[in-house]
């Protein structure tokens, strides 16, 4: 048996053993952990009793408001709707951070109106809905009336499933390895036995 040839094989061995059995090892032990903790019930926690008596929930506002995302061009306005669902005629406010005046308004109880609100051209505009120093919508919309005949950009489809990606694939992929660099050793082993060795002397013998 030649020496040269079993010092590779076993350094392979070494290599590939060092990759392969904490990858597996990690692996195998990840899977566990994660079945046993999706079995695990949650308990409940002490200070959650069923007998507690539920926290007190604060009235609706009776009135609630919607902006629109649409700008309608050329005027770039967007429409504001404003509902009252009281019994009582209510006041309203529509203001937006251009530094222009508030937008006083009244709805009658159990109606709904709608208010279209002049936008800046080109520049996002914050609009806000107060009711009774509460503010009860706000979105910030920007007007581009001028770039309105330009065909939209298209929109990519992000997809429907994604790659699987994560700790297991790396650590497979290190077993793998592993176990590829064993099978070199194996390899380089059986093959230096098989190797046609030189049976002529190099150096003729001393008379």
């Amino acid at each position: 048996m030649q020496l040269p040839r079993v010092v590779i094989a076993a350094v392979f061995f070494v290599i590939g053993a060092l990759i392969a059995i904490p990858a597996l090892i990690n692996g195998t032990s990840g899977e566990s952990s994660a079945s046993t903790s999706a079995t695990t019930p949650a308990s409940p926690s002490p200070s959650e009793s069923p007998t507690s008596p539920s926290p007190s929930k604060t009235p609706a506002s009776p009135v609630t408001a919607s902006i629109g995302s649409e700008v309608s061009c050329p005027a770039r306005t967007v429409q504001v709707t404003v509902r009252n669902t009281g019994g009582r005629t209510e006041d309203f406010g529509i203001e937006k951070n251009d530094d222009t005046a508030a937008i006083p308004g009244e709805i009658p109880a159990n109606s709904t109106r709608t208010v279209a609100v002049e936008l800046r051209e080109d520049r996002t505009t914050r609009v806000t809905v107060n009711w009774a120093n509460k503010r009860v919508a706000d979105a910030t919309v920007k007007a581009n009336c001028k770039k309105a005949g330009a065909a939209p950009a298209p929109t990519k489809t992000p997809p429907e499933e994604l790659p699987e990606t994560g700790p297991n694939t790396v650590l497979w992929a290190r077993g793998a390895t592993g176990v590829a660099i064993i099978l070199m050793g194996a390899i380089i082993f059986w093959y230096g036995g098989i190797w046609p060795r030189r049976r002529d002397q190099i150096f003729p013998k001393k008379q």
